[in-house]
């Protein structure tokens, strides 16, 4: 039996308000060359968000999970989990082939708390692991019965893991996000003249970014030193 669960509606409207709030900011702080492709996309997560939302869909009779976050989606096959991490309201999930998929279910914050959004990690976590122990109990079934049917075969063949690409694409998302931070910190219009609070709010949204930027660039380079490390330890033991 499908498994289904979407955040409520009151995060759709959330993420109108903040999609129109950083719009708003990115038009009068950044020139529009910068600014106008910035509401764009926002424009979009908005769209998407408000049309799909977040949700997570344990399927067994296909054995997979699916993540979902606006117009991203992520799926995953219930063999290929080798973890299921709940912490507070974010639900992980770790693949045999290296990389990890996190959502927040639905509550992440103070305000989220004052605006009564539900915290349903818990309920997700539990069903996504007993999810996939079913799964992968029937592919140890299907494996065995193979097995004894199966002519003796070759040498395996290694293959490339599309799970390895799609943490690679991740990483360099998170990577250009890190640069457009540093890039909009270095042309934030902080000079208003006759206007010094405006001043101050711009030197404040400079060093936000900046510092964002920053930190994205070293969790993108952390990520990408981790993941090579893993898949180099991962080739040793194959090779071994």
């Amino acid at each position: 039996m499908v498994q289904r669960w979407r955040c409520p509606t009151v995060l759709r409207v959330k993420a109108v308000v903040i999609a129109v709030i950083g719009a708003v900011i990115a038009l009068v702080f950044l020139p529009l060359w910068f600014g106008v492709p910035v509401a764009v996309l926002l424009a979009l997560w908005a769209a998407g968000m408000t049309v799909s939302g977040s949700s997570v869909v344990i399927n067994p009779e296909v054995g997979l999970l699916v993540f979902g976050m606006g117009l991203i989606t992520r799926r995953v096959r219930l063999t290929d989990i080798t973890a299921v991490l709940v912490d507070r309201s974010k639900v992980s999930v770790a693949r045999s082939a290296g990389g990890e998929i996190s959502l927040y279910t639905w509550r992440k914050s103070a305000l989220d708390g004052w605006l009564r959004i539900p915290a349903e990690a818990d309920e997700i976590g539990h069903a996504i692991s007993a999810a996939v122990a079913l799964a992968q109990d029937a592919q140890r079934r299907e494996a065995a019965a193979a097995d004894q049917a199966a002519e003796p075969a070759g040498p395996p063949v290694r293959v490339g893991s599309a799970a390895r690409t799609r943490s690679t694409l991740t990483t360099a998302l998170l990577g250009c996000a890190g640069l457009v931070a540093l890039g909009a910190a270095l042309v934030v219009r902080v000079r208003w003249h006759d206007d010094p609070v405006m001043t101050i709010l711009g030197v404040i949204l400079a060093l936000a970014l900046g510092v964002s930027g920053l930190f994205y660039l070293l969790a993108a380079l952390w990520l990408l030193l981790t993941g090579r490390a893993g898949l180099a330890a991962a080739d040793r033991a194959s090779v071994a």
